[in-house]
């Protein structure tokens, strides 16, 4: 059987617009394929901190926008900051795998929302 590998964060603007196509494509392949999702992380909170970070959620912001021109995802009509990381996210939805292909894809679009829609990212185990 083939194995389709999709390379997802939980918290990335591109996997955000390209779910509605990919769950289309892993209807219509259903039974034909093995679908496999790997988490990466787009954001780490090792990375180095932004030197103001009102600009970089300002631009993160026109970013996401631009995005979802592009690829008609809904978006916060406001970001409250640029997530610190998305290893959180990221370790939530591999578990809710676990549970089941439902429970996996109702959890990662909950995390999606999190950002995408409520403009609060879900960045800390809390």
């Amino acid at each position: 059987m083939l194995e389709v590998v999709e390379y997802t964060d939980p918290l990335c603007p591109w996997s955000w617009g390209a779910e509605p196509v990919l769950r289309l494509l892993r209807t219509t392949l259903d039974g034909r394929v093995h679908w496999r999702r790997v988490y990466c992380v787009l954001f780490d909170e090792d990375d180095d901190p932004a030197p103001d970070p009102a600009a970089e959620t300002a631009w993160y912001a026109r970013y996401v926008e631009d995005i979802s021109a592009h690829t008609r995802a809904p978006r916060a009509p406001r970001l409250s900051r640029v997530a610190a990381s998305s290893w959180p996210s990221s370790l939530v939805a591999a578990a809710a795998e676990l549970q089941g292909a439902t429970v996996a894809d109702r959890v990662l679009r909950r995390l999606r929302e999190t950002v995408f829609v409520r403009g609060e990212p879900a960045d800390t185990p809390e």
